[in-house]
Parts: structure tokens; sequence; C-alpha cells
């Protein structure tokens, strides 16, 4: 093996000097090295990796993934999930440690009073869709036990204020509740029952959910299970404009009140509760917000709140319907695998396609998928793009966090 060799780039942007240092990894290191930073692993019927190779800690990943297997009615039911944090980590790890329990609790209330070969798959959709809903409304809950309405702090010093939320010195309780709701998370699930014939999909924001199906003919098919709850989607647009007529900004630049790029999240209760909570709760807590200047930009939007959704689309599918003679697979990824195309401009379904084409192809399929598509996606076997992609010498992050879990059903 060649020692490795330290170049210099401009990480392929225009107008930018070459002037980032990065090393130039090769095989067998740079394989090894991309496993390790992304942490690829693999669970029983389950590849998964979650990747962020910007070494500051303050620029750590926030995306988390669970792989669960509940033994409830019927058998093994298999829990998947893939969670995309924003503005901190405390809500996306607040989702990990809690939203899989209540969706676990709802199934199996769901399932007690259903026969479990005659359910209607509408129960099991209703489970995820409240589990998230119910998960986000206790956010809220805990926030308006402190202070109910705008009323309960308006005659309150900004000193006063910050007394009852940064109690740290008192073990914390009120600081976290209000570090829960400042910060924000998109939700990807994906439910198989014991049969591995009957498949749901939960989706609140951008992450997205492919299924690869093999054909009697032997061709591989992608299905997007997911939606896109993004400033980009015309429909989710359109839907905020009908909520709140008259609000020319509500959507602005793509981004809901000209801030935030997904329409639906669990968290961000900047955008659910009247801009007081803003100005006079949250702007006064410790640790506070990265940008305090870009939230103070688009308080003045926030007129006719809530602006964001909690509610998920829920898709199910019959595998059986496809015949018994498929295979599939199902990938679940946040949205920094689709940013990693950027520049190619390929509509998702394209990039879908794409992702089933590659898995199927060259025998990755006796691989860790996710790890072989990541790698495909940063580059593949042109090892001078995936190494600066691992190993640029930059101070800020140079690529989102890019999580993939891949289930062979």
């Amino acid at each position: 093996m060649s020692p490795a060799a330290v170049k210099l780039t401009n990480m392929g942007w225009p107008g930018e000097d070459a002037h980032w240092r990065y090393t130039h990894l090769t095989e067998p290191l740079i394989s090894s090295e991309l496993a390790r930073l992304a942490a690829a692993s693999t669970t029983g019927d389950t590849d998964s990796v979650s990747f962020q190779p910007c070494p500051d800690p303050d620029q750590s990943n926030q995306d988390r993934s669970i792989i669960q297997d509940w033994q409830l009615f019927g058998g093994t039911w298999s829990f998947r999930a893939v969670f995309d944090g924003h503005a901190g980590h405390d809500t996306v790890d607040y989702a990990a440690q809690e939203l899989p329990g209540i969706i676990k609790e709802n199934l199996f209330h769901s399932l007690s009073f259903n026969n479990f070969d005659e359910f209607d798959s509408a129960a099991v959709s209703s489970a995820l869709r409240d589990g998230i809903a119910t998960f986000d409304q206790r956010l809220t809950d805990d926030l308006l036990h402190i202070f109910p309405d705008v009323s309960s702090f308006a005659s309150l010093s900004d000193v006063e204020i910050r007394a009852i939320i940064n109690d740290a010195h008192k073990g914390g309780r009120n600081s976290a509740i209000m570090r829960k709701c400042m910060r924000g998370s998109t939700i990807l699930i994906s439910l198989l029952d014991p049969s591995r014939l009957r498949l749901w999909v939960a989706s609140l924001g951008d992450c997205q959910a492919v299924l690869g199906t093999q054909l009697p003919s032997g061709r591989w098919q992608a299905s997007i299970l997911s939606s896109f709850h993004n400033g980009q989607n015309e429909a989710e647009v359109s839907q905020i404009r009908r909520e709140h007529p008259n609000e020319q900004e509500c959507v602005l630049n793509e981004r809901v009140l000209g801030a935030i790029a997904v329409t639906r999240a669990v968290g961000d209760h900047l955008f659910k509760l009247p801009s007081l909570y803003t100005q006079r709760v949250f702007m006064n807590a410790e640790p506070g917000f990265m940008f305090s200047s870009k939230v103070e930009d688009f308080l003045d939007r926030n007129l006719t709140p809530p602006y964001l959704s909690n509610r998920a689309d829920v898709q199910f599918v019959d595998l059986k319907a496809c015949g018994e003679t498929e295979r599939h697979f199902l990938i679940l990824c946040s949205d920094g695998l689709l940013d990693l195309y950027y520049d190619s401009a390929m509509e998702l379904q394209d990039l879908a396609d794409l992702w089933v084409k590659y898995i199927t192809e060259d025998n990755v399929l006796s691989q860790n998928l996710a790890l072989s598509l990541l790698r495909e996606a940063l580059g593949g076997t042109d090892d001078e793009k995936v190494s600066r992609m691992m190993t640029v010498e930059m101070g800020t992050r140079w690529m989102d966090d890019t999580t993939i879990v891949i289930q062979k059903i």
C-alpha cells in the first residue's frame, strides 16, 4: 500500500481556489476508514450507516437511526427509523429515546382489539400517525405546564423568566423542556408485520423511503413510500397558504416563514406557538439559538401559528399482492443522501431508480448495503473524490449528515 498523499482541493465548487488540504486514501484503507467513520453495522436483516465527517464537535451528527424487533401479537414486528435532527441534538435524542415506546404501546393496544389475521391496516397506520403526534403534543404540554399562555409571563421581567427556565442548578427539568421545544427533528419510520408481507412507512419531513422489488421478470423496480414535506413541494406550500390566507410570507424562498425548509416536524415550537413565546421565553433560554439574529428576522411573520404540522403521512404496502416469488429491500435515508446528488439535478424517482439499480448490481447484495450505497454517493470508485469528502480539512461541515438504513425483506 502506497503512503497517503496530502493534496489540495476546491471541492469542485465554482469560484473557489484549491486551498483546502485533504488526504488521498487508497484501498484497503479508504474502505475501512469509511466504515469506521460511518459506524457501519449490521443488525439481523438490516444494514446501517450514519456519516458526518467534520471533526468539529459542534458540528457533530444530528441524525439518529433505530433498529428494534418487538415480540407482539402474531410474532416479531420489525421497527426501523431514521430521525434527522436540526438546530441541536435535544429533540432528536428525545425522539430516539421515547417515540419507539409510544408507537409500540399504540400498536399493542390496536392489536389487542383486532383479530391479527383480519385486522384493518388502517389501525396500524393510526398507531403510527397518532404516536408521532402524541410525542410532539407532549413536548407542547410540558412547555404549557410552565407557561400556559402569553399572559402567564407577560408581567414577568426577563430576569424572572430566566430564573424559571434556566434551572440547571435545580436539576434542569425546565431547561430540558425549553431545548426540546427549540430544536426539531424529522421522522421516518417503517413497520413490518410478523408475516413480513405487510409494510407501513410513516414520514414527517423530508427523509425518504424507497422499496426495491424484484419482479417475476427479474427486473427490479423502485417505489417511493415516503412523502416530501418540504418548501419545494408545491402541495405542501399550497396547504400552508390555505391555512394562513393573506400572509404572503408564510412561505418565503421555499422556506416556512422564510426560515425552515421542512413543512412538518416534531419540536420546532418557534413555528407552532405565538411569537411572544420565542421573544420572551426561548430567547432567554441557555443555551440559546445558534443564530439568534436569524430567529429575530422571521418573528414578525409569525402571525397565526402553527405553521409546521406534526401529522405524518403513512403508506401501507401489501407485499403479498406483489407476488410470492418477489424479493424486496427497503431503503430509509435522511435527506443528506439526496444532497450528495444535488449537482446532478435528478428528480427523486430518478434517484430511487439509481439506488435500487446500484444495490442490485455487481454482487452488492452480499455486502453491507448501506455502506455500499454511501460509498457510491460519495464518489464510488473515484478514490480521490471519496477521499476529499472524508478527509478535507475545513473549519465547518461540507456535507449534510447522511444516514442510511436498509432492511432486506
